[in-house]
């Protein structure tokens, strides 16, 4: 029987604990399980809720750390696991109830090293209803580095991942505070990726203490950074090393018009000039792009700015 290691890193996550690890405790499908949640330092009562919430729970591990952000966090949690699999579980997500036996039967039929689905915002989770669904196989990627690169592939709740492959590709970044999009990545070298139409998971709409609703600077930032590292150690061809430029370059560029308004006449769009007329020094190009960041910050701040 194939085994799932649900890994939950939680910071400062109490009013939604109750709710995410119901969703896994509810998971249904025939494998067997093991629950690993690693509190990052919470400020709240997300240590002793984590506690009050898992006592039922068979094959438990609570990790308690000084705060690191959630890559650090999410690896923490990988390392201690043993499952075929991993169910990546964000401390505010909450799972449809086939979430894992639709993604295990996918993952494991298409022989994926990932498989991905959908993920839906919601205002209140009392009012959730979980409708019944098939897997509906949208599209199967066999070689997904290209492809992850252009369009950012990431996510947690929503997605399995193969956890031998993970940790043969080294997992999260430690160097970058969020997690997802390193981890990816990394495993797009070893194997196809698999997509299907269904809604497996659900976070709450409009929380200022989510990364992508409060900190979005920090987030923009990581993507930069997680090809920066990724492509500087990889040995892979210039077209993708030119088309991780184009995208970093235009992150920032879009960050710094539309979040610091700044004119068009900047340094992301004339190294976009450049990388246009043949320049090939695409380390120096997405170090600039992380580099322009800090160039322009005003009250907010990055952790794990790049060396």
């Amino acid at each position: 029987m194939v085994k799932v290691s649900f890994v939950c890193p939680v910071f400062n996550k109490q009013k939604y604990l109750k709710d995410v690890i119901d969703s896994i405790k509810n998971q249904k499908g025939e494998f067997d399980r093991e629950f690993i949640f690693i509190n990052d330092g919470s400020t709240d009562h997300s240590l002793e809720y984590l506690k009050k919430f898992t006592k039922k729970l068979k094959k438990v591990k609570i990790i308690n750390q000084n705060n690191h952000g959630p890559a650090v966090a999410t690896q923490h949690g990988i390392d201690v696991s043993s499952g075929d699999f991993l169910k990546l579980v964000g401390g505010d997500d909450i799972l449809h109830p086939e979430c894992t036996n639709i993604l295990l039967n996918t993952i494991v039929k298409n022989k994926s090293v990932g498989v991905f689905s959908r993920y839906e915002l919601i205002e209140d989770y009392k009012k959730l209803k979980f409708k019944k669904s098939k897997p509906s196989i949208l599209k199967k990627i066999d070689f997904p580095l290209l492809d992850t690169v252009k369009s950012s592939f990431s996510g947690t709740s929503p997605n399995l991942y193969c956890n031998k492959t993970v940790k043969k590709s080294g997992g999260c970044n430690k160097r970058i505070f969020v997690e997802d999009f390193s981890l990816v990545l990394g495993i797009s070298t070893f194997g196809n990726f698999c997509f299907i139409d269904n809604v497996t998971s659900y976070g709450p709409k409009d929380d200022s203490s989510r990364i992508m609703v409060g900190n979005k600077t920090q987030l923009i930032h990581d993507y930069n950074a997680a090809l920066f590292y990724f492509i500087s150690k990889r040995n892979i061809s210039k077209k993708i090393k030119k088309i991780a430029c184009k995208k970093a370059l235009g992150r920032a560029e879009k960050w710094g018009r539309r979040l610091k308004k700044k004119n068009s006449l900047n340094k992301m769009n004339w190294l976009k000039i450049k990388l246009f007329f043949g320049y090939e020094n695409f380390n120096e190009i997405l170090k600039s792009s992380c580099l322009y960041f800090y160039e322009n910050l005003n009250e907010e701040s990055i952790r794990y700015k790049i060396c």
